[in-house]
């Protein structure tokens, strides 16, 4: 352990340095002034051990506290990250306290429990006091520079690597122990092992992060999405709950809600293909080429306000028709990110009172939205007879790669599709083939490898062999079916409605509700129509029992949910920013007044109690900083005569200093007032003490 407090300034440099990694910086001057400060002002306090452990209480809570408004306010799986960039903030009370006290060290124990009741004593084990001191600024300053390197992104602050090298470099040089060229050579090592750690977290960081939006059903980009087909392996999907749904007086429930569209699939993998103004892009970028050329391809989605001041917002293309006041309609709750995907029905026309920025849509049907706040809550009207949507392009709603065409046309042979000239006939048909298909959740179709024939794909072993899969195949293989018979198709992503709560009156979308089917085009209405031919069966699969925790973890998403709704109106939220300042401020003014009430002034003439370690000092107290920087701090209870000893082998003559320790001890300790000359000759050794140990050779 080391009891040797972090260069003067360092502390304060690192937290300028975060304040303006992580965008804080009036936060990190103010915490940088508080503790460097200690530097400038005689103000101390005679903190105890019972004071440190104070202070770590007052952190862990302020810590917990925080931890539950980061989960309230964002997701989950981001809340223990973000809580990690206010560190500094939370450990100021633990370096307060080291900063001000008397004492250079604390002990470990105040941060365990278990080891302050000291257990093992009643097996004649005394633990050693002077064992487990360090001096916490060393831990606050790794947590400083730990908080400025966020672990969920690569840095955004451009100066972040050299400032990390020249503070790493200051507390090196600072603690004496290394020379300029091990400084050097620990720079570029830790440089590059920075640079690579940052990658790999990085990439954890969206593996973990991909992986956990995928059970929620919201890993696909709007432009481009690779399906689980083709690859080996149990499909685990999440039983949080991501929305809930509730249905006007009268109006059914809407079965399908739908995130994503694609047009194009190749390979496991869905893309689109579209540009601005609609139309197909050349003929190149038709190509067979695996490597695709995407645009995502928003605009605005259409803002209506009435004469009757009723506001929402337009899905359906233009011209503006009238409020549809008896359409059905459904008011749906959910946690949402800037830019995420709504769930809509494929034939939404209005969202009424979301409060948000805006949306956006593409011309495949896919809404996203800018939010004001993480959970949000509006109506939607729907099945106006339109949507969103663009007609089809036959040059990829008809697109087929022609290593699957093969089994589709040989399927659609046995099938004798041609032979019906209705869409209906057609789709029930195709449904009636699926049905006696097997849904799994399994996977057992490998993606044809190097050397098997082209043809040989997943979606044809499905098809013609294994007749078992997930909705990814059923939805997958009906697209291209239904293409291969002229119709016109797009393969959709989303939720299916599945799950009513009786006892709240509303519908529960989870995780495991992620689904895929396919859109039709019906020529003769101009629509496209939701057609699933993923047989019913698998929602029994997938309506399994959440686990004995799922009660627990529904009930603290709808209370975070219902309180970040309540907490986003106007009223309330001047309620709550009421309530946490004067909580806080309370706390405050109750701590500041206790150490007001308790500090001392050293050095100075007022509040000086006799008890003071350093009062009553005599010249030779001058050395303390020199013999410090040689010796080491001084131990717990150590005489200060026995400790200056050490500096003995520094010095040619051992006669001064032990003259002036005689001396000291005189004026110390001695009742009878010893002479004047007595501390004038005190000030000479001294002197010539600080002149021997300055020119003395570092060992």
């Amino acid at each position: 352990m080391n009891p040797r407090p972090p260069p003067r300034l360092l502390l304060g440099a690192a937290l300028l340095y975060w304040g303006a990694a992580t965008g804080r910086p009036v936060v990190g001057l103010i915490l940088a002034m508080v503790v460097e400060a200690a530097h400038w002002t005689r103000l101390r306090w005679d903190f105890d051990d019972a004071a440190h452990i104070r202070a770590w209480q007052i952190s862990a809570v302020t810590a917990g506290l925080a931890l539950v408004m980061l989960w309230i306010d964002d997701a989950p799986l981001m809340a223990a990250p973000r809580l990690l960039g206010w560190f500094p903030a939370l450990l100021l009370p633990l370096q307060f306290v080291q900063s001000y006290g008397l004492r250079h060290d604390m002990s470990i124990r105040v941060f365990s429990f278990f080891t302050r009741k000291q257990r093992a004593s009643k097996h004649g084990y005394v633990p050693d006091p002077a064992r487990g001191k360090f001096n916490f600024g060393h831990v606050y300053l790794v947590a400083v520079l730990v908080a400025a390197t966020p672990i969920w992104k690569m840095p955004d602050f451009p100066l972040q690597v050299p400032c990390l090298a020249v503070l790493a470099a200051w507390a090196l040089i600072g603690s004496r122990r290394c020379r300029w060229h091990h400084v050097a050579a620990l720079a570029v090592l830790a440089l590059g092992i920075g640079w690579v750690g940052q990658f790999g977290l990085d990439r954890a960081y969206q593996w973990v992060n991909s992986g956990w939006y995928r059970n929620r059903g919201l890993n696909q980009h709007p432009s481009h999405f690779r399906t689980m087909i083709g690859k080996l392996g149990e499909i685990k999907q999440s039983g949080d709950i991501v929305w809930r749904l509730r249905t006007g007086a009268g109006s059914p429930v809407p079965t399908h809600l739908r995130l994503f569209a694609y047009n194009r699939y190749r390979g496991g993998f869905w893309s689109n293909l579209q540009t601005q103004d609609d139309r197909i892009p050349t003929a190149p970028r038709l190509s067979n080429e695996y490597r695709l050329t995407l645009t995502d391809d928003f605009g605005p989605v259409e803002y209506v306000e009435n004469a009757n001041a009723s506001r929402y917002y337009k899905l359906r293309r233009p011209p503006a028709e009238a409020p549809m006041p008896d359409g059905p309609v459904f008011s749906i709750r959910g946690r949402v990110e800037n830019e995420s995907p709504v769930p809509l029905p494929g034939s939404a026309a209005e969202l009424h009172g979301f409060d948000v920025y805006s949306f956006e849509a593409n011309p495949v049907g896919t809404v996203v939205i800018f939010p004001k706040a993480p959970v949000v809550e509006g109506e939607v009207r729907w099945n106006a007879g339109g949507s969103r949507e663009s007609p089809p392009w036959e040059e990829t709603d008809l697109w087929i790669d022609d290593n699957e065409r093969p089994a589709l046309a040989k399927v659609l042979t046995d099938l004798r599709l041609a032979e019906k000239s209705d869409l209906r006939s057609k789709l029930a048909i195709v449904k009636r083939f699926f049905d006696g298909f097997e849904y799994s959740l399994y996977n057992t179709i490998q993606a044809p490898r190097v050397g098997d024939p082209k043809d040989n794909t997943a979606i044809t072993k499905f098809l013609t062999t294994t007749r078992r899969g997930h909705c990814e195949y059923f939805a997958t293989a009906a697209c291209l079916l239904l293409r291969e018979a002229g119709i016109p198709t797009r393969y959709a992503v989303g939720y299916t409605v599945a799950e009513r709560d009786a006892r709240r009156g509303e519908w529960v979308i989870r995780g495991k509700h992620a689904h895929a089917w396919t859109r039709v085009w019906d020529s003769q209405s101009g629509t496209w129509l939701d057609f699933d031919p993923t047989p019913s069966a698998w929602m029994d699969l997938e309506a399994g029992s959440g686990g004995l925790f799922q009660p627990i973890s529904d009930f603290f998403r709808r209370t975070s949910e219902d309180f970040n709704l309540w907490r986003a109106k106007p009223g309330n939220t001047a309620i709550v920013a009421a309530s946490l300042l004067g909580l806080g401020g309370l706390g405050l003014v109750f701590i500041m007044r206790r150490l007001w009430r308790s500090k001392r002034i050293v050095n100075g003439r007022r509040r000086t109690k006799e008890n003071d370690p350093r009062a009553n000092l005599t010249p030779l107290r001058r050395l303390e900083s020199l013999a410090e920087k040689r010796l080491g701090p001084r131990g717990d209870g150590e005489p200060f005569a026995r400790w200056l000893h050490g500096l003995t082998p520094l010095l040619g003559d051992p006669a001064p200093l032990d003259e002036a320790l005689e001396i000291h001890q005189r004026l110390r300790f001695d009742p009878v007032p010893p002479p004047h000359a007595d501390t004038g000759r005190l000030a000479e050794l001294t002197k010539l003490l600080e002149r021997h140990i300055k020119n003395a050779p570092r060992r």
